[in-house]
């Protein structure tokens, strides 16, 4: 029987999956999508025809980051590597929020607030697969 933090880490692997997958195909095959994203950060954003496509290599490494998300998910504790690399990944997104905040708020007009509530998301993310991780090894060393 799996334990609780197993299954919660599996679940919470499949939506980082799921999420990613979708935004990677979004990337790719709808023009709208990318301002739908905008939106979704708060970001104000020119789509020029060379953005765009610039979108587009972006979604493919969401694609990827999902399948690894998704392999992880069917097994966490075999897949330790992908974990923390998806642990490293949201802990430098996080990261990269507040070092570049003012970056951020001149290219997109992302507000303050809004950037560093994104950036604790993703330093939250972060914390959550890797306690978790920790957890699940503990339970399953047991």
């Amino acid at each position: 029987m799996k334990s609780g933090s197993l299954l919660t880490l599996q679940i919470f692997l499949w939506v980082v999956c799921a999420f990613h997958v979708a935004i990677g195909l979004g990337l790719n095959v709808s023009p709208a999508f990318p301002q739908i994203m905008a939106g979704y950060y708060g970001a104000e954003v020119n789509f020029t025809p060379a953005l765009l496509y610039i979108l587009k290599p972006l979604g493919v490494f969401m694609l990827v980051v999902g399948f690894m998300a998704g392999a992880a998910a069917k097994n966490p504790l075999g897949n330790r590597a992908i974990v923390y690399g998806l642990v490293l990944l949201f802990a430098a997104r996080g990261l990269q929020r507040i070092v570049f905040q003012e970056e951020i708020a001149n290219a997109v007009s992302i507000a303050a607030s809004r950037n560093i509530a994104n950036a604790a998301f993703f330093l939250l993310m972060a914390v959550a697969l890797a306690a978790l991780l920790r957890i699940a090894n503990q339970q399953a060393a047991r």
